[in-house]
């Protein structure tokens, strides 16, 4: 009982030591569905005046917390937004003070940062070393309260966001820790966030549930291709187990190169419909409290090139990233130190390791430089309507379902390739890439 109040429901000796078809109950938990506890304030909101909706889904949220994630993790997230919103008064006093907010922006990242990095060196003790380091911070939340974070504080600074207003803490704190959307996001923007929430009940129609009822589906109907036919049928009978397989990476050196390409198509593969079934669970869910979620997955495994992949990977993610880091650091101006900065920082907010930090983002500038490259070479022979142009024509290169394919194929390669050097937490691919290439 201690254990579950302090570490929450997976936590309780039943979690690690029971099984369904020999699958570890903990693993099923572990295994990201497309709905969550959040969903009940889908029946809480009907009930609820107008004006009790926030402090309600405050409640609720805080409740799920404890359940699920346990005391300890949830007061140390409620000290966490504390500080943060603290700190947002404070820094936003500062920058009205000197009449310039980049040093106050500049100390809210690092502060910020400062508080996410130890994160994922937590290995909670109830689950004897299960848990990775990148699972505490990617999948329990405190990856997108730092989004939510950075954002809330320089809304502040710039003056889009009052925190000195009475109840400004109580708009805040649901942002930070609505259940429905905390684990995995998507992120969004507080005032779109808190508008929703101001006038959820003018939403709630039976065909807005009808329509959050069809998401949840279409969610639940992906995650069962997740666990159903790609974990069962591969992942799990090879010992990868998680959501990061660190089986994989561990068992690498010895593994089949055939194997290995294998895996890495079906890890991309599910990683996509990971992001995709969430969104669909999330949008569903709180549309069912008239909370409408901007979309974040547009089918990025159907992408042409690099630049269209990432405009359909992670919308509102990249979202933070253009308004947060892109233009911050230069823009189109510093186009080159622009890319760099912002694929660092992702790389960072999934693991700070070398091969995150620096590698990954290096192998996406010079993607992103070679395509636009290649865009402008064929665009000006284009125009010119020259040899170049008419031999690619006579190829089936220019505009056809051959050409759309081959891109499709390059920009899935080169992000399953990427990919490896965020997820390998442990080796940053230096075990896995070699053996591919029969190494």
């Amino acid at each position: 009982m201690l254990d579950f109040l302090l570490y929450g429901m997976f936590a309780l000796e039943t979690a690690r030591d029971l099984s369904v078809n020999k699958i570890a109950l903990l693993e099923l938990f572990r295994t990201p569905l497309a709905i969550n506890a959040g969903i009940l304030g889908a029946f809480l909101v009907p009930f609820v005046p107008q004006t009790r909706v926030r402090d309600a889904l405050t409640c609720l949220s805080v409740i799920c917390l404890i359940v699920f994630a346990g005391m300890i993790f949830t007061i140390l997230v409620i000290l966490a937004c504390c500080l943060v919103f603290a700190l947002s008064r404070l820094l936003a006093q500062w920058a009205h003070r000197r009449g310039e907010k980049t040093l106050p922006l500049v100390m809210a990242w690092l502060l910020v940062n400062a508080l996410y990095a130890p994160v994922f060196f937590v290995i909670l003790p109830p689950f004897r070393g299960q848990m990775s380091w990148g699972e505490v911070a990617l999948f329990w939340g405190p990856a997108f309260l730092v989004f939510k974070s950075i954002h809330y504080i320089h809304g502040a600074c710039k003056g889009h966001i009052a925190p000195h207003e009475p109840r400004a803490f109580r708009h805040y704190i649901l942002y930070m820790i609505h259940f429905a959307s905390f684990r995995f996001g998507p992120f969004q923007k507080f005032r779109q966030f808190d508008d929703e929430v101001e006038t959820c009940k003018q939403r709630l129609n039976w065909e807005n549930r009808l329509r959050g009822l069809f998401r949840i589906g279409l969610g639940v109907a992906k995650y069962l291709i997740i666990f159903h036919w790609i974990n069962r049928k591969f992942f799990y009978p090879q010992g990868y187990y998680g959501p990061f397989a660190e089986g994989l990476f561990e068992n690498a050196s010895t593994a089949d190169p055939g194997h290995l390409w294998l895996m890495l198509y079906l890890f991309m593969f599910r990683l996509i419909l990971f992001i995709s079934a969430l969104s669909d669970g999330v949008i569903g869910m709180n549309m069912l409290m008239g909370i409408r979620v901007p979309e974040n997955s547009n089918w990025p495994i159907i992408s042409r090139d690099i630049l269209e992949f990432w405009r359909r990977w992670h919308v509102q993610a990249m979202a933070f990233f253009r308004d947060e880091v892109f233009f911050p650091v230069g823009g189109l101006r510093n186009r080159i130190r622009g890319y760099f900065c912002v694929f660092a920082y992702s790389g960072f907010w999934h693991f700070p390791s070398v091969a995150a930090v620096i590698l990954f983002p290096l192998i996406q500038v010079v993607t992103f430089e070679g395509t636009i490259a290649w865009i402008q070479f064929w665009k000006r022979h284009e125009r010119a309507n020259d040899q170049w142009h008419v031999m690619r024509s006579k190829l089936y290169l220019h505009r056809t379902y051959l050409s759309q394919a081959l891109g499709i194929l390059i920009v899935f390669h080169i992000m399953a390739l990427s990919v490896l050097l965020l997820h390998d937490h442990k080796y940053g691919g230096t075990t896995i890439l070699p053996r591919m290439f029969g190494f």
